[in-house]
């Protein structure tokens, strides 16, 4: 890869930091200072090094986990409840994976999991209003004015939450899709609670590009090389936004 798009990825800078890098003379390749920015670099043979320290690209692992219901969305718990991480092999959590954002203890579904931290700022921050979309199965018939009044959103802790989107899925109107493009805690459930509703199960199906699919409770797999692209394009995308804000 070249040069910009290594010291990009080793954590050093923004593509455009790295590269005054580079043309400052702060680079060494196996030893020798490079200032061309179309200088290619192997990361498994080529010895780079920024103010005399080498730079290794971190290895980036993703993993999509269905969160089964009873386990919490944290790395330990002194307590000693059942953890998300107890799901995945040892070796993740050594390399730095971590939960992106949380789902409830009762809330089921899609979790990411990754080291990458760009993606899990990106998909967690407010500001990005990354899209998440849920299965909600409710006690009874969700009416047309509930329905309406939560997704032009309600107040929860003196906050007014987003606007959401509700469609029905089965005829008796108990079960439904929801999206919405903010995380706060037990939101949905408070919002149905608002017009007394009871939410009997909450599954999260999607999460920006990821889709849950027939991934069985409790396993976990690796992204597709498709899936991570679709991520750090929306990395990248959201970048621009911010600086053209």
């Amino acid at each position: 890869m070249r040069i910009n798009r290594f010291l990009s990825h080793a954590g050093i800078g923004a593509r455009r930091k790295v590269e005054e890098f580079v043309l400052g003379g702060l680079i060494r390749v196996n030893g020798q200072i490079v200032r061309d920015l179309s200088t290619m670099i192997d990361p498994d043979s080529d010895v780079v090094e920024f103010r005399n320290r080498r730079i290794i690209i971190t290895k980036y692992h993703y993993l999509l986990l269905n969160k089964p219901k009873g386990y919490i969305t944290t790395v330990s718990d002194e307590r000693g409840r059942k953890h998300v991480m107890e799901l995945i092999p040892e070796r993740y959590g050594k390399a730095g994976v971590v939960p992106v954002g949380r789902l409830d203890k009762d809330t089921e579904g899609l979790l990411l999991l990754t080291n990458d931290g760009d993606v899990a700022y990106v998909l967690t921050h407010p500001k990005f209003q990354v899209e998440r979309e849920y299965f909600v199965e409710l006690d009874r018939t969700l009416d047309d004015s509930s329905r309406r009044h939560i997704e032009k959103g309600v107040v929860i802790e003196g906050k007014r939450t987003g606007a959401a989107k509700i469609a029905r899925i089965n005829e008796a109107g108990t079960r439904v899709l929801l999206k919405i493009r903010e995380g706060k805690k037990r939101q949905i459930r408070i919002s149905f609670s608002k017009f007394s509703y009871k939410v009997k199960k909450l599954k999260r199906i999607a999460f920006g590009p990821l889709k849950l699919g027939s991934l069985t409770s409790g396993s976990y797999r690796e992204l597709k090389s498709g899936e991570i692209k679709l991520l750090r394009k929306l990395v990248e995308s959201s970048s621009l936004k911010k600086q053209k804000a």
